[in-house]
């Protein structure tokens, strides 16, 4: 006798809302990474502008000096607008997180009680089949008993 979970489709379903938070909270971490990587660079970039500034400061034109500062200053803005966006993407991969967790337990109930369920049902097996066992039994002394 199988045993056949009766609600297995609803924990195919469970096990599909995991798999669904775990790829949405692997997007997220890749965005966050992608913005800390662009404003590591636009950090380094804006750092070695500046000491290029510095260097070439007292041989260098006004022009040029003003050029490379509001250089320095879109950068800063650049830097600012990824410091926001990173920001977000902590604030979306920390839901992702709890969205994950949320549904790594619901689906860890529902296998926790599909394995309680088959539990029981081997139990019943088992009980069914050893009833079965001792009837038989019973048959075979009565008949033993009878041939004396």
């Amino acid at each position: 006798m199988t045993y056949r979970f009766p609600l297995q489709r609803v924990l195919d379903v469970k096990e599909k809302e995991k798999q669904q938070a775990q790829q949405d909270l692997g997007v997220s971490l890749k965005k966050q990474h992608d913005v800390e990587e662009k404003m590591t660079a636009l950090s380094e970039k804006r750092t070695t502008i500046q000491e290029h500034m510095i260097q070439q400061s007292r041989g260098c034109k006004a022009l040029e000096l003003h050029d490379q500062q509001r250089y320095i200053s879109h950068l800063d803005r650049q830097i600012v607008l990824l410091q926001k966006n990173l920001l977000q993407t902590k604030k979306e991969v920390e839901k992702n997180q709890g969205v994950l967790m949320e549904k790594s337990k619901e689906e860890k109930i529902w296998q926790e009680w599909k394995q309680e369920m088959f539990t029981r049902h081997q139990q019943v097996a088992l009980k069914q089949e050893q009833e079965m066992l001792d009837e038989m039994a019973s048959i075979r002394y009565f008949r033993k008993r009878n041939m004396l």
